[in-house]
């Protein structure tokens, strides 16, 4: 059995989306609360993955939170 001929299934294609999303949306989280330079700073760049797993952990609610603030503007 192949893995690599197997179609990705919509579980997967879903967490992929997911995951993209929470690794951008940490990246930016903190390159507003701690500067641009965040990587840089080894305290900062520490709390990227913290950030990623907490966006996972609420990710519905924060793609509710965003989607409701780009429509009241």
């Amino acid at each position: 059995m192949l893995t690599g001929s197997q179609p990705v299934s919509a579980v997967e294609t879903k967490l992929t989306e997911e995951k993209t999303y929470c690794l951008r949306w940490a990246d930016r989280f903190l390159s507003i609360k701690d500067g641009a330079n965040y990587r840089e700073n080894k305290i900062s760049a520490a709390k990227f993955p913290m950030y990623v797993d907490l966006c996972l952990e609420n990710y519905a609610e924060l793609r509710n939170m965003y989607k409701k603030k780009s429509q009241s503007n």
